[in-house]
């Protein structure tokens, strides 16, 4: 990620997230291959919060599980970036799809048990709200009514010789008008032409889920079928990731679903031009092992900062413009693998919203690695670890969709088909880049003419966490061993 040379000028930062999630369905004919009051809706606040906590809980246990998966095969990975939210929402989705059997297992997987209760908390309603509130990027309380303590305060710059640097326009120094955020968050279903499906849930995952339904024919067509699923999915990520699917699909498959996330924001306070970036030693193994070049940039600003004794470990944030998204690196202190790993499994939902609750506005020189990553994950294995396996079984009816074929009679003298989950695939690309204008010095030599500020080095692996601060709902998540 970028962030370079002490800014002699400020640039804003622009970075691209885009995480397509793809699940393929089969069969054995197929391939798919008490909450807190409510109101009249089913909203609920209570409810919200569990929603977005077995998400950001998820996505510490799928951390933990890669982790593992690399120790067993003696590897040393570079990162483990993946999007929590493209996940969740997927998830989401199949519950209210899934049969009993494979719903319960779900639940246990997001550790929602308690929504067994028949009447305990409207999920499809509450998350729908959520995904709203994500998606349109709205500054301000939400249906989670917090924000971190530091959104409220202001700059911390001093004013120096009768000029106060806290009202300085950076905008002016851009060539060209600051975008707003782009949020794009986006469900695809594509179905066998001609196969009957649940009309309840199409309706819900238009209304709620923002889900694309179109038909395409696998059986007849499979190439086709694979150009129109990877044309979604490029459109959708705004030409970042060109294609998720190589190769055609089987003729026997039935449906597929993809999800995709696009993020492009810019940074609050602007860091320096890429002509400053330069080569630094980062120290994947801790700075008495060999280091690696990696382009670095430097910044200085103000920026939310808190230093953890009880974590060992301290965590800036980095806000986009609109302070509705954040990027947060959570750094061990002498930072290494295995404090990072250690880091990682204390950092449930809960301790990350305090730890995020405890930053204060700080002035602060900061050293950072740019970085471009793209990681493609089988959500599959992962998953049947974490006990999600009836979902993956094709002996099962797990899916309330199809309603031909054989399998069970509907009451409508149909049979049902019975749809499992073939393969889940999970890829990101994330990208920071720099750009930007001469100028906005002024920063800088107001900070060193004050107290000296915080100087946050990222030298060593660290914990990335891009944040929408109002539903509190992770864009992308996971440890950086190393970022070159």
């Amino acid at each position: 990620m970028p962030y370079g040379a002490i800014a002699s000028a400020k640039i804003p930062f622009r970075l691209l997230l885009l995480p397509p999630l793809l699940l393929l369905f089969g069969g054995a004919a197929v391939w798919c291959g008490s909450a807190d009051a409510q109101n009249s809706n089913g909203l609920s606040k209570a409810v919200s919060e569990q929603l977005v906590g077995a998400i950001n809980d998820l996505a510490r246990t799928l951390g933990q599980q890669l982790g593992e998966r690399a120790a067993a095969a003696n590897a040393s990975t570079k990162t483990e970036l993946f999007s929590p939210i493209s996940i969740g929402s997927m998830l989401f989705l199949l519950l209210r799809a899934a049969n009993r059997d494979t719903r319960h297992e779900l639940l246990s997987v997001l550790q929602l048990e308690q929504f067994r209760k028949p009447g305990y908390g409207n999920i499809p309603k509450n998350f729908g709200r959520l995904l709203k509130e994500f998606t349109h990027d709205i500054a301000g309380k939400g249906i989670l009514e917090q924000l971190p303590g530091w959104h409220a305060a202001g700059n911390c710059y001093p004013t120096m010789d009768g000029v106060d640097y806290e009202d300085d326009d950076d905008d002016k120094y851009l060539d060209e008008p600051i975008q707003p955020n782009v949020v794009q968050l986006a469900n695809g279903i594509f179905l066998q032409r001609g196969l009957i499906n649940s009309t309840n849930f199409v309706r819900l995952a238009k209304d709620l889920y923002q889900a694309q339904i179109e038909q395409v024919d696998f059986k007849e067509h499979p190439d086709v079928a694979r150009a129109t699923i990877n044309h979604w999915v490029n459109e959708s990520t705004r030409g970042r990731i060109e294609q998720i699917l190589s190769d055609d699909l089987d003729a026997s498959t039935q449906m597929v679903i993809a999800n995709a996330l696009y993020f492009k924001g810019t940074w609050e306070t602007f860091f320096n031009e890429p002509q400053f970036t330069r080569a630094q030693p980062f120290f994947p193994d801790g700075e008495d092992q060999p280091s690696v070049p990696v382009p670095t940039m430097f910044a200085g600003g103000c920026f939310p900062y808190y230093a953890s004794t009880e974590l060992d470990a301290r965590i800036m944030a980095f806000p986009y413009r609109n302070r509705t998204t954040s990027m947060y690196i959570i750094l061990p202190n002498a930072s290494n693998r295995g404090k990072l790993r250690q880091l990682q499994a204390k950092l449930s939902s809960t301790e990350l919203d305090r730890l995020i609750g405890q930053m204060k506005m700080q002035k602060a020189i900061v050293q950072m690695p740019r970085m471009h990553v793209s990681n493609t994950y089988d959500l599959k294995t992962v998953l049947q670890q974490l006990g999600l396996r009836k979902l993956f079984d094709r002996t099962k009816n797990n899916l309330k969709l199809a309603t031909t074929g054989s399998g069970k009679t509907e009451p409508s003298g149909q049979r049902v088909k019975k749809l499992y989950v073939s393969e889940m695939v999970h890829k990101i690309d994330l990208q920071v880049n720099e750009r930007g204008t001469e100028g906005g010095a002024v920063t800088i030599t107001a900070m060193e003419r004050s107290l000296p500020p915080v100087n946050f080095r990222v030298r060593g692996p660290f914990l990335l966490a891009i944040r929408h601060d109002p539903t509190k709902m992770l864009l992308f998540y996971g440890a950086v061993f190393d970022p070159s």
